[in-house]
């Protein structure tokens, strides 16, 4: 067995962030857009959107920086705000997994007493 868990904040009883949509800001970073980070994660575009949209409207900061498409096409990247988003969550989940490692090591593997 291996512990999991899922981990999000809300702001007003609505999700605002977790390491699911931080993972998708990344994505869109790293891609370049909102459609192939979409496509990377696995989601729809307007899934992607719409998370998006949701934590930016709840976190109050612009995460992203697009343009339009054209005849170099259009893009996606992170703003400052959303670059020190992704990495206080990276942060944060890094150092969960390693409590909740050594709390499942205590609590369901004990060191035998023979």
């Amino acid at each position: 067995m291996d512990p999991r868990f899922n981990i999000w904040f809300e702001v007003d009883g609505a999700v605002a962030a977790s390491r699911w949509r931080m993972d998708l800001l990344a994505a869109v970073d790293e891609h370049g857009s909102i459609t192939a980070g979409a496509q990377a994660m696995g989601v729809p575009y307007r899934v992607a959107w719409q998370k998006i949209h949701e934590m930016e409207e709840r976190l109050g900061e612009l995460l992203l920086t697009t343009t339009t498409g054209g005849v170099s096409g259009g893009g996606a990247r992170l703003t400052p705000a959303g670059h020190h988003h992704v990495e206080r969550m990276r942060t944060f989940c890094e150092r969960a997994d390693v409590a909740l490692n050594a709390i499942y090591e205590e609590v369901f593997d004990p060191p035998s007493e023979h």
